[in-house]
């Protein structure tokens, strides 16, 4: 079996962290001729990723993902090259793993009737701005097979593609448009997860691998655990760090990879909290408390619980028969060695908490979310 396989990579910091290696040397065992495509011009840091591909593009990042795959199929490789393979592998790097063989997969789904599959399958459901969507096949680990690859329809597709501007854009232009214009086209589809129905029941609108990661790598061999699973705002967080506590209790992979990958995205992602910051803020106050009882806010108290620290409860301005045990702010007795962690993701929130603690507590009681 013949496989191209395209990698689109990207960082705001230009650096190849040591998953994106372990995810490369993975993916040579399951194709014939790998393209990485970098998201960057400018220099990169860390390993040579050219020691693990057999050619290195570097562009300008435009058009997310979906623009790395149009130039890599319409400009670096040619419409003609295609020809030679038998299956196209599409994915970035927006996920750890794999922790189980890659070659696995392919054995499995080599059983499988189907023209085009991925890991996970995304139940029917509505985008923020309300545009309804159709269950489709998840667009980070695409596999496309030799009927689609030299089809009019999937050229035609990437061709008249527009670099999406917006993350919205990319999901609705490419990952439900490329679903969309196979499937219309009578190409059938196919996804790893749908061979464990079973035991893997996804809801309208939930994403599985946000929602089930624990379920997808235990239950199911999805050999990934995605990156955004980890954020503080995901409602299956909890599974995410069960997940990852499954992973290192069995030896599936170096969870290092994902600490270290963690604890740097950590300092400049937009609504997260500096986890070495953190780390150094839990050990300098006596007592800790956690300012918010929503998703973010039972999330954080989650992490504390996996790292083994230990909080106070959690505070708010005002309580509501949901908010349990959470206690107002005007009744905890702050005392001036107690820190505050405040845990919520949306900045208008974060700042309006900040203007109401600030003649209330000493700054060096306070730490908040990365704005």
């Amino acid at each position: 079996m013949k496989r191209l396989c395209i990698c689109v990579i990207y960082d705001q910091e230009n650096i190849i962290d040591s998953y994106i290696i372990h995810m490369l040397k993975e993916v040579k065992t399951c194709c014939t001729y790998l393209l990485v495509v970098c998201n960057a011009k400018s220099d990169w840091q860390g390993e040579d990723i050219s020691l693990y591909a057999d050619r290195v593009v570097y562009r300008e990042n435009v058009g997310y993902d979906a623009g790395g795959y149009k130039d890599a199929l319409c400009i670096y490789t040619g419409w003609s090259s295609l020809d030679a393979y038998d299956e196209l592998i599409l994915l970035n790097d927006s996920f750890y793993g794999p922790f189980y063989p890659l070659q696995r997969i392919f054995q499995t789904m080599d059983a499988v009737i189907a023209d085009f599959w991925g890991l996970t399958r995304s139940q029917a459901g509505m985008m923020p701005e309300g545009m309804r969507y159709e269950a489709h096949i998840q667009s980070y680990f695409l596999v496309f097979r030799k009927a689609v690859i030299r089809s009019g329809a999937f050229r035609t597709f990437w061709e008249l593609l527009t670099y999406p501007h917006t993350m919205d854009e990319a999901i609705k232009d490419f990952e439900l448009g490329i679903n969309k214009c196979l499937k219309r086209n009578g190409f059938r589809d196919a996804a790893v997860s749908d061979l464990y129905s079973s035991v893997l029941t996804a809801r309208k609108n939930e994403n599985p691998y946000m929602e089930y990661p624990l379920q997808l790598i235990r239950d199911c061999m999805i050999p990934i655990l995605k990156y955004k699973a980890l954020f503080f705002g995901n409602s299956g967080y909890a599974g995410a760090l069960k997940a990852v506590r499954f992973i290192q209790e069995n030896n599936l992979y170096s969870t290092e990879y994902i600490e270290k990958h963690i604890m740097r995205k950590s300092k400049s992602e937009k609504g997260w909290i500096d986890f070495e910051v953190l780390e150094k803020f839990q050990k300098t106050h006596r007592r800790i408390f956690i300012y918010g009882f929503g998703t973010y806010g039972k999330n954080l108290g989650l992490y504390f619980q996996y790292r083994g620290w230990e909080t106070e409860g959690f505070l708010v301005t005002s309580t509501t028969e949901k908010d349990g045990q959470a206690i107002p702010f005007e009744q905890a007795q702050i005392e001036a060695d107690d820190g505050i962690v405040v845990a919520v993701g949306k900045r208008q929130m974060c700042m309006e908490i900040q203007a109401y603690l600030q003649n209330k507590c000493k700054e060096e009681q306070l730490l908040f979310p990365n704005l």
